[in-house]
């Protein structure tokens, strides 16, 4: 078809058109982000997104049904570039516990660059309805297992090597996982608290535990 100038039309072919939608894709999420950042997940709804996106709601609707579903691509996005980074923490060359120490300074200093996500992940999330938890929430924990696992196979290096106790790796994983995660909690709401500096204690605990050794019930090591 001929425009009014007499230049032809060309269509989109099928990789402009999927470029061109995740451009408009990452546009929706970045004002989201912003948005949610500034207004707070709950309060945020599809018609001021679209007017951040500069974007026609209908349009918006056709990129995500929901602005759950916005939300669950932008913590989809977040794990998998943490997960991207502390998998390249893990490759750098050094034993099981400085590859333990990389890995969680890693994610402690990518949660200082991604506070806000953290934020509305926390008060938003959490706190959805249990059907729209079940229908976006297996994706995102697909994600973190994967994490698991990357964490498991440290500490089952470390047993290969000897520098850690014999345990069932998944479980120091689990352990592990949420010590830090407890960690990012407090921090979020403790503006003051050195992160990096909780992060150094963290993996002490984790590599050598509370106690020098263990102890008979006279107060003598075993």
């Amino acid at each position: 078809m001929s425009t009014k100038a007499g230049a032809v039309r060309v269509p989109l072919t099928g990789g402009r058109r999927e470029r061109e939608r995740e451009r408009r894709r990452g546009e929706v999420l970045a004002a989201a982000r912003e948005l949610f950042a500034r207004k707070g997940y709950q309060r945020s709804t599809m018609v001021e997104i679209s007017a951040a996106a500069e974007l026609a709601l209908g349009t918006l609707y056709q990129l995500f049904p929901s602005k759950e579903a916005i939300l669950c691509s932008l913590l989809e996005d977040y794990i998998d570039v943490l997960s991207a980074r502390v998998r390249d923490a893990a490759t750098e060359p050094g034993d099981a516990r400085r590859q333990l120490q990389r890995i969680v300074a890693t994610q402690l200093r990518f949660s200082q660059e991604n506070a806000d996500v953290l934020r509305f992940y926390l008060t938003g999330w959490t706190g959805y309805e249990f059907s729209v938890r079940q229908l976006f929430g297996d994706r995102i924990d697909t994600k973190y297992e994967q994490y698991l696992d990357l964490l498991a196979a440290v500490f089952r290096r470390g047993m290969r090597e000897g520098t850690f106790v014999a345990a069932p790796p998944r479980r120091l994983a689990i352990a592990l996982a949420g010590m830090i995660h407890a960690l990012i909690r407090r921090w979020l709401r403790e503006k003051r608290l050195n992160l990096l500096v909780e992060g150094e204690a963290l993996v002490e605990l984790a590599v050598y535990g509370a106690a020098h050794g263990a102890r008979n019930g006279n107060g003598d090591r075993r």
